[in-house]
């Protein structure tokens, strides 16, 4: 953000920072730097699956092909911005703000995907599930998301064992099944908070949950705020 004209990497050939420089390290990525003078930067940690789950929903990119490259300050005026004038800005101790820097966030994100070329690639996947099985097991739970789905109903559906199922389904989809069908379900929560005027209680009951108890923990777990401060924003 300011700062780091002297600061570079010391374990590979490096360039020198500069404000608006950006660097990009991928899981279990190691480096070594030497820092002189003041600076001021920014961290955005990213797990690994959210950004695989994300190139899957907006790129129709299969996750087993998202290889992140290492970056050591390269230059991206837009992203730049949206950290100067967005992320930098914010609140992040805030619960008002959070729908906003998960917007950000996921900006930020699409466009390091549209930058690096992720959305181009056509190598060859092997292992996961295939195409016509993993829409067919999807369009099943986006169907069913009102009740309790069995594990073997989808493993039924895919033609695997129980085990295989899984594994296969975690590959293609970069998450577990109970966490797809859990992100369904917050998701149709969002829809019905924005287009009814039901109780929390009859709402949680409608996605599939067993009571408010239960939505509201894991509302609160994968939104960040809780189902109130979730109606409050968004009727503001």
């Amino acid at each position: 953000m300011s700062g780091g004209y002297d600061t570079h990497r010391t374990d590979v050939s490096s360039t020198f920072g500069a404000p608006g420089k950006f660097c990009l390290m991928p899981k279990d990525s190691e480096s070594h730097w030497q820092l002189w003078q003041t600076q001021q930067f920014m961290h955005l940690y990213f797990n690994d699956d959210y950004l695989k789950q994300l190139a899957l929903k907006v790129f129709d990119i299969d996750p087993r092909m998202l290889q992140l490259p290492e970056l050591n300050y390269t230059n991206d005026a837009a992203t730049e911005a949206l950290f100067r004038h967005c992320m930098a800005t914010s609140d992040w101790l805030s619960g008002d703000d959070h729908l906003a820097m998960e917007q950000v966030t996921n900006t930020i994100l699409v466009s390091m995907l549209q930058n690096m070329g992720i959305t181009k690639l056509t190598a060859p996947i092997k292992g996961g599930l295939s195409p016509k099985v993993a829409t067919l097991v999807c369009d099943y739970m986006q169907g069913n998301f009102h009740r309790q789905i069995y594990l073997a109903e989808l493993a039924e559906l895919a033609q695997l064992s129980e085990y295989h199922f899984c594994r296969m389904f975690k590959q293609s989809m970069a998450q577990t099944p109970q966490a797809y069908l859990l992100a369904i379900r917050i998701e149709q929560v969002k829809i019905r908070f924005r287009t009814r005027r039901d109780s929390a209680a009859e709402i949680a009951l409608q996605c599939g949950f067993s009571n408010q108890s239960h939505m509201g923990r894991y509302f609160k777990k994968l939104v960040g705020i809780s189902p109130r401060q979730y109606r409050n924003l968004i009727t503001d």
